[in-house]
């Protein structure tokens, strides 16, 4: 069977709704597919009694043009071995041109898998993808050296495959249905080396800067005289998360889960604080998606002044106390109403 369309894989978040990486995969899909002379969207969903109905039409308003759903009490929970086998199984039912992944923790487990699995070649954490014109092959665009240059990698082995970080690109709805295919896998012949012995629950979506409503940024002018201790300070205040760029990371002021940028994490929240942070391009490729960007430096000259949406020139030591202030100030004026 010639390989013929777009597979993306439908992570659920524990609530077993669509992860918001996955409308973006979508949507970015329906610009691939009218290049591709429109080849079908087609999506995958694994889990344990599935709201069927919704996710269906939730795709379908996507872009998705048919959901592949495989649905056992056992899947309840992710399992690697299972949720892998179970995807490789499915790309080898119905051969797809192009498979999509996001690039969660997740996501990156299964499309390792399946890759190795398919024997074909797989680009991680990318930031654009495109159709080559002459050749028709999927184009990958990803960091490099540091995140300094970024490439643009063709896929020459079939399916081609990419990891999509979150964040990169916007969803957008369309007027669109999908059909469901219902598909029956026996579990039973998955070989599952893997036995769950302890279980903790996390919430995962109040931890992960990706998510982030609200977040402060330290870079490398933060990095002295506890300068990112204001900076948690103001996070707390606000009900935000703490991130940093790559100088505050490679110092030890966070972890590498908490880095934004190119690479780090790609972050879209409502309001981004960022403290010190001269505005590097591969930052700003990171924060583009922000709703506002308030930039706190003391280099008038600093580059991400050109993208900030409000801009303050000075010393964080002095700024940052200020800024805690109103905000208790603020806080005080409504318990008093």
């Amino acid at each position: 069977m010639e390989p013929n369309g777009i597979l993306i894989y439908a992570q659920k978040d524990e609530n077993n709704r669509i992860e918001p990486v996955v409308k973006e995969l979508l949507t970015k899909a329906r610009f691939l597919k009218e290049k591709l002379w429109n080849q079908r969207i087609t999506v995958c969903v694994i889990g344990e009694r599935i709201n069927y109905e919704n996710i269906i039409n939730e795709l379908g308003s996507y872009g998705a043009d048919e959901v592949i759903i495989v649905s056992d009490d056992r899947l309840k929970d992710y399992n690697k071995i299972y949720y892998s086998e179970i995807f490789t199984q499915i790309a080898k039912q119905y051969p797809p041109r192009i498979i999509l992944v996001g690039a969660t923790v997740q996501g990156k487990d299964i499309a390792a898998y399946t890759s190795t699995k398919l024997e074909t070649g797989l680009t991680a954490d990318c930031t654009d993808l495109d159709i080559d014109d002459k050749s028709c092959l999927l184009v990958s665009t990803r960091p490099t050296f540091g995140g300094k240059l970024t490439a643009d990698i063709l896929c020459k082995t079939f399916p081609q495959m990419a990891t999509v970080q979150q964040n990169i690109f916007k969803s957008e709805k369309t007027e669109h249905k999908a059909t469901a295919v219902f598909n029956w896998i026996d579990i039973d012949k998955i070989e599952n080396k893997i036995e769950v012995i302890n279980k903790t629950t996390k919430n995962h979506s109040s931890n992960d800067i990706s998510n982030a409503d609200i977040i402060v940024a330290g870079g490398l002018g933060a990095c002295r005289d506890n300068g990112f201790a204001l900076i948690y300070e103001l996070a707390a205040k606000l009900n935000a998360m703490v991130a940093g760029s790559r100088e505050a990371y490679e110092r030890g002021y966070i972890t590498k889960s908490q880095q934004t940028g190119q690479t780090g994490k790609i972050v879209a929240p409502k309001l981004y604080i960022a403290v010190g942070i001269s505005g590097a391009d591969q930052h700003l490729a990171g924060i583009k998606n922000s709703g506002k960007i308030i930039a706190i430096n003391n280099d008038k000259n600093a580059p991400i002044f050109k993208y900030a949406d409000i801009g303050i020139i000075g010393d964080l030591f002095k700024i940052l106390p200020e800024f805690i202030a109103e905000v208790d100030k603020d806080k005080e004026v409504k318990n008093e109403q």
